[in-house]
């Protein structure tokens, strides 16, 4: 079977880090990866030694956060908005982070913020948007895996 490979979007999503951050990780040699036909291509072992790099993992841990207490401290909202934190205790954290990573950035779901920390023994994902598509996401990944 052939090996996922991830994007520079799929970065952003995972990390909640911005597109020119995750490129100026690739200039200082912090992330590695692959360019083909123009597009940075990156294998699970790259991203994973990327989220787990002490220098990277203060900036991730303060988007993780800043979303559920954005999200918190958002008294005003014109629309139905959810944040669910979602800890899944004995799953793969690479079929889980493609799972999310592919779902969200096919389309389907553009309005969800996702993000992933799958550093510690139980992966942690956040997940922000709509109820309807949420919950609909979540629905999928649990007849997809469980």
């Amino acid at each position: 079977m052939e090996e996922k490979l991830y994007l520079i979007n799929h970065l952003t999503l995972i990390t909640g880090l911005t597109d020119r951050t995750i490129r100026n990780y690739i200039s200082s040699g912090i992330l590695k990866g692959e360019k083909i036909n123009g597009m940075w291509h990156f294998t699970p072992e790259e991203v994973d030694s990327f989220i787990k790099n002490p220098s990277v993992r203060p900036s991730i841990i303060a988007k993780n956060n800043s979303v559920v207490y954005d999200f918190m401290l958002d008294d005003s909202k014109k629309n139905e908005e959810t944040c669910v934190i979602l800890d899944i205790p004995g799953a793969d954290i690479k079929a889980t982070s493609e799972f999310f990573c592919y779902r969200i950035s096919s389309g389907n779901f553009k309005d969800i913020s996702f993000s992933l920390d799958g550093i510690y023994k139980t992966p942690r994902v956040i997940l922000k948007g709509k109820p309807k598509d949420v919950f609909g996401l979540i629905d999928e990944y649990y007849k997809s895996f469980r």
